[in-house]
């Protein structure tokens, strides 16, 4: 591979306060699971990615009904998953709503991390209020992180 088509550590950014070095560019997984995409294609783009220095992968609970999730988790085994920072989105506006999908993001992620989550589509006018109140999806966030 030449090495034009690699992208230089060198210009990995440091991602907020986490300390985690992210490339500048990332691969969005819902086209992963689009029902046009193979699985063998899925799998040869984000081994590609990573190959080529991408290790900012994204994802949603809910592209693609789960797909997209479950051929990025199968692209990540044989060791691609360490090379990562893994994300997903989240839709749960309560508590329980918002375990239920992390629990079904790892195991189609087939990991035990999830290196950052992202509540998503915020819309409504009532959605910061249902995500950050106490018994909100936001809540989910310390059990989460007890499991680190």
């Amino acid at each position: 591979m030449p090495e034009s088509a690699v992208i230089p550590t060198s210009q990995y950014r440091v991602l907020g306060k986490t300390k985690e070095r992210v490339s500048p560019i990332g691969l969005g997984g819902w086209h992963l699971g689009l029902p046009t995409v193979s699985e063998q294609l899925a799998l040869r783009i984000v081994h590609s990615a990573i190959d080529r220095g991408v290790n900012f992968m994204d994802n949603s609970w809910d592209y693609n009904e789960g797909a997209s999730e479950i051929r990025m988790g199968k692209a990540l085994r044989d060791g691609y998953r360490d090379k990562v920072f893994l994300m997903t989105k989240i839709d749960g506006r309560s508590y329980a709503e918002a375990m239920r999908q992390l629990d079904q993001s790892l195991a189609r992620l087939r990991t035990d991390r999830i290196d950052l989550v992202q509540h998503h589509e915020i819309l409504r006018y009532d959605d910061p209020h249902r995500i950050f109140d106490e018994e909100g999806a936001n809540s989910c966030r310390s059990r989460v992180q007890e499991h680190r």
